[in-house]
């Protein structure tokens, strides 16, 4: 199987200079959800159509194996796949077209479709779904239950505005049939565009076989328009995410107050509080607690038995087993060892304006509040740093040390006489 993603629009009312589909949703642009959905349906090297700011598309498209599509004056769906004729001329098989937009449809969703569209042997399917609110959707209009066409809404009539069926815009085509088609359809519509919908009319009409299956849930239908499209699916795909970990023996105390990106792991017996943010690429072993107000970013592996507290920011870290870091600290480019503790107002001041320093710190550490540890520096096993220390470069460490001031010297042992 073929594929067509369409990702050349600007998306006007997301007021942004972004194209739309590369808007983040928990860290990720939504046309990678889109694009790793078909790489797991094993759609190798999808078509992916662009235009509007085509280069910063064609950049994102680098990390993943696709065949971008020049579009250069976007002038509807069906203009757009038209572009991709060429790119499709060795394809076999159907030809799936998938906005790169919804990112929300299920790999279940997708297989069941692929399945019904060969059982039913159609030239065109349409994958729809049924909404409560169906406003700004292309309708799904049938002649005694029998599919005939797509409605956009700005064209759709009075009655056709009620019907709650409507169009995700994910199709499968026979090629032969979906070419032929596009040949036809004309610009006489509210916009003035070359609708892809329109080729389900023509394709009728010439005695080809097209059907509807209404297999995509409401949320999955569930596009991206505008800014408040955006935050639905971000909260559609936070929640998954969350029901995830659930599943494998994670706790949330409070689910709508966290957040968590997409490729997280997070090990069983972990607790996490609310308002924490966990992006993408962050490991958490078992039996942590996380938070309340913790920020764990890309590049994040934690040991067991962490406690991660309040306002505590971890970036590009890893720690063992049993390292505690309760309050108002600051964890970047470290590496920290098994019982280490790290004291409330503690920052790993990692960039000197120019570069990124590692930080590493030994097992059973003691870092006293408020010190700084000025990258690069290692700090050796069992050192202890008295509070407010500023721990440079030069400051020199040998294990069990105690270290004070700013910048951080060793205490100096007492030898006591024996009399």
């Amino acid at each position: 199987m073929d594929a067509v993603v369409l990702a050349a629009g600007k998306g006007t009312r997301m007021c942004s200079e972004l194209p739309k589909v590369l808007h983040e949703v928990l860290g990720k642009p939504a046309l990678g959800y889109v694009l790793e959905t078909l790489a797991e349906a094993g759609v190798k090297r999808p078509r992916v159509v662009i235009g509007y700011q085509a280069e910063s598309v064609r950049r994102f498209l680098k990390n993943y194996d696709t065949v971008p599509v020049l579009q250069r004056d976007q002038k509807g769906t069906g203009h757009a796949v038209m572009m991709a004729r060429a790119a499709l001329a060795q394809a076999q098989g159907p030809v799936l077209v998938w906005p790169g937009d919804m990112p929300l449809v299920k790999l279940e969703t997708l297989k069941r479709f692929f399945e019904a569209h060969r059982e039913s042997r159609a030239h065109a399917s349409v994958l729809s779904c049924v909404q409560t609110d169906p406003a700004g959707y292309g309708r799904i209009v049938r002649e005694d239950r029998k599919f005939t066409a797509i409605r956009e809404a700005l064209d759709a009539t009075l009655e056709e505005r009620g019907i709650r069926e409507v169009n995700t815009g994910i199709y499968l085509f026979d090629k032969k049939g979906l070419f032929e088609a596009l040949e036809k359809i004309g610009q006489n519509n509210r916009k003035g565009e070359y609708y892809l919908t329109d080729t389900i009319e023509i394709l009728r009409r010439d005695h080809y076989c097209v059907e509807a299956f209404p297999f995509a849930s409401a949320e999955e239908g569930q596009g991206i328009n505008s800014q408040k499209d955006l935050s639905l699916v971000t909260r559609q795909i936070n929640q998954r995410e969350i029901e995830k970990h659930q599943e494998r023996g994670v706790t949330f105390v409070a689910p709508e107050q966290t957040f968590v990106g997409p490729d997280v792991k997070i090990g069983r017996g972990t607790v996490v509080y609310p308002w924490c943010f966990i992006e993408s690429g962050v490991t958490i072993g078992p039996k942590c607690q996380i938070g309340p107000f913790a920020k764990l970013r890309k590049g994040t592996i934690l040991g067991a038995e962490n406690v991660i507290g309040s306002f505590v920011e971890v970036n590009r870290t890893q720690t063992g087993k049993n390292v505690f870091a309760k309050h108002l600290a600051y964890l970047g480019d470290a590496v920290i060892g098994d019982g280490s503790n790290i004291g409330a107002g503690t920052i790993t001041a990692n960039y000197d304006g120019k570069k990124k320093h590692p930080t590493r710190i030994g097992k059973n550490a003691f870092i006293g509040s408020n010190t700084v540890l000025v990258a690069p520096v290692c700090v050796p096993d069992g050192v202890k740093t008295g509070a407010g220390s500023v721990v440079t470069p030069k400051t020199r460490m040998k294990k069990g040390d105690v270290v004070v001031g700013v910048p951080a010297k060793p205490i100096q042992k007492i030898k006591r006489k024996v009399s």
